[in-house]
Parts: structure tokens; C-alpha cells; sequence
């Protein structure tokens, strides 16, 4: 085109022109990035998989052992509080046969005084 055809051209012809320069560098951009991905070997796509993996990897262990350090803990509480549950329940039982133990004692004391009375009586009458 000579400049007085430039001249002339509508604005909806720009932008068409436009319009077209940009596919064409998308296009290119395109082919690079095709052809960059062609030259990228096996190897360095492994490479970065087993480095992506490993990542992945130490972050789930990472979380795996933070979870299951919240449940040993959550786990020993619940156990020290059923421990202090059944000793506090051991030591009420422990007391309610010792408060028992100690009246059956004093009866049967005074049941044997009574009856060792009662001996000193009969062989004082004889």
C-alpha cells in the first residue's frame, strides 16, 4: 500500500489490522511455547514430578505426625481423667468398706465381750 492508501483507511480497517497483527503474535507465541515444550526432556519433566512428589510427601507426613501428636495427647488426658475418675471412685468404695469393716469389728468386739461375759458368769455361778 502506498501512504495515500494508509491515509484512506477507515478505522474499522485498523483495527482489523490490528486485530490480525495480534493473532499473529499469538500464533508465534503459541509455536514458541510448542517448540519450548518439545526441547524439554523427559528426564527434567521427571525430575520435577519426583521434586513436586517428594514436596507433597514431607508435607502430608508433616501433618500426618501433627495429627497424630494431637490425638496421643488428646488420648493420654482422656486417660489420666478416667484414671482420676476410678481412683476417686476406688477411694469412696475404700472408705465405705473401711467404715464398714471398723462396725462389723466394733459388734463383734462387744458381741465377743458380751459372750466372754457371759463365760466369766456361768463358771462364776459354779
Amino acid at each position: 500500500m502506498d501512504e495515500k492508501e494508509l491515509k484512506t483507511a477507515t478505522p474499522a480497517e485498523d483495527q482489523t489490522r490490528q486485530a490480525l497483527q495480534r493473532v499473529r503474535e499469538a500464533e508465534e507465541r503459541a509455536l514458541q511455547m510448542v517448540e519450548e515444550a518439545r526441547t524439554r526432556t523427559a528426564p527434567d519433566l521427571l525430575r520435577q514430578a519426583a521434586e513436586e512428589a517428594e514436596e507433597a510427601r514431607k508435607r502430608i507426613l508433616a501433618e500426618a505426625r501433627k495429627q497424630a501428636e494431637q490425638l496421643k495427647k488428646e488420648m493420654v488426658e482422656k486417660a489420666r481423667a478416667e484414671a482420676r475418675a476410678i481412683n476417686q471412685q476406688t477411694e469412696t468404695e475404700k472408705a465405705a468398706i473401711i467404715k464398714t469393716a471398723e462396725n462389723n469389728f466394733n459388734q463383734a468386739v462387744d458381741k465377743a465381750a458380751s459372750r466372754l461375759a457371759e463365760l466369766v458368769e456361768s463358771r462364776k455361778v459354779d
